[in-house]
């Protein structure tokens, strides 16, 4: 059997499947954050499938820099294209950024796989693809991931880029303490050397940040940090059970549709918007309450144009492992 293997790895989670035919055949999960290098899974898989796959095409949560990544939120995952080769025993690889790929998967994403926050849906899908104005994909998860899909002409193209890691800062004085206490707990995300409430977008809009927003928000009110995690922050807002954890995903919802309709605002993303990750996609409810699109549609001068961007949850889970299919189907780089 001719076959390609695409990953996805992330920072809970690296997930492997064979393509054939620019299809998934067969997948597997690996969890990331254990004993098992990204390799060692490579070899473990294609033991499974019983021969060497032409190509291995990876999207990691991580940047890339000649050919080589460490991944931002697990630091025990670095690998290269080269030992990606040695480990498949393939003829060649390549390694996407994670979001890169998700925004390669764009080119065929599914009305079906949409629900609708904003505007209209998409067009049903066509073979081949065609254009659209710009795409944006963001998505936290353990990070905050982003990618922007173009068309030049009848090519689709990915523009790389870290949009994750732009700067948040207080939307109104009540905020200023929060994101004071903020800086104090996680230091490494301030924009700069000395105190500064100006923090990555990822101190706030990830798995990994809300936690602290949670604990900044306790110890502001007097009390012990509960130290729950981001789902059981997710689960207790959900019920209103408690008014802190209400609090921290406002804000989490307000924040993500600014930095959204922001970057939406600099590509022209009439295309649309999507919003990915498990994160979003276990907790759709808070697109039912208007912080998200508040956030989104306030633009001073510029609010006419984002109110004019649709916007969809993209309820797509594989969409790492198809959009490095895509990448290698739409890439010439990747052929």
């Amino acid at each position: 059997m001719a076959w390609e293997l695409v990953a996805d790895v992330g920072g809970t989670n690296m997930r492997l499947a064979a393509a054939v035919d620019g299809r998934i055949k067969e997948q597997h999960t690996f969890d990331t954050t254990g004993t098992m290098h990204l390799t060692d899974a490579v070899k473990s898989f294609v033991g499974k499938i019983g021969s060497s796959p032409r190509h291995v095409v990876v999207a990691a949560a991580g940047v890339i820099q000649n050919g080589y990544v460490t991944l931002t939120n697990a630091g025990n995952q670095q690998f290269s294209q080269a030992d990606l080769i040695v480990a498949a025993g393939a003829e060649g690889a390549r390694i996407l950024n994670d979001f890169e790929a998700a925004a390669w998967s764009l080119v065929t994403a599914d009305p079906d796989d949409l629900t609708l926050i904003q505007g209209a849906l998409p067009a049903a899908l066509q073979t081949p693809p065609v254009p659209t104005p710009p795409r944006l994909i963001i998505g936290p998860g353990t990070g905050l991931g982003v990618g922007t899909q173009v068309w030049a002409g009848h090519q689709p193209e990915v523009l790389q880029g870290e949009g994750g890691h732009v700067r948040v800062a207080p939307h109104s004085l009540d905020e200023v303490a929060i994101f004071t206490k903020l800086a104090e707990l996680w230091p490494e995300t301030q924009m700069d050397s000395t105190p500064c409430l100006a923090l990555e977008a990822e101190a706030i809009l990830s798995g990994t940040g809300i936690p602290y927003l949670m604990k900044a928000l306790e110890l502001l009110d007097g009390q012990e940090p509960s130290e729950m995690s981001a789902r059981d922050i997710f689960d207790v807002a959900r019920t209103e059970g408690n008014p802190l954890a209400v609090r921290a995903i406002n804000m989490f919802a307000h924040h993500l549709g600014a930095v959204a309709g922001d970057l939406a605002l600099y590509i022209s993303a009439y295309g649309g918007v999507f919003l990915t990750g498990g994160v979003l996609q276990k907790n759709e409810w808070i697109f039912q309450n208007p912080h998200f699109l508040r956030g989104f549609n306030q633009g001073g001068r510029h609010t006419k144009f984002r109110v004019n961007m649709p916007i969809y949850l993209y309820r797509n889970s594989n969409f790492g492992l198809e959009g490095a299919i895509n990448a290698m189907t739409f890439d010439p780089d990747l052929h």
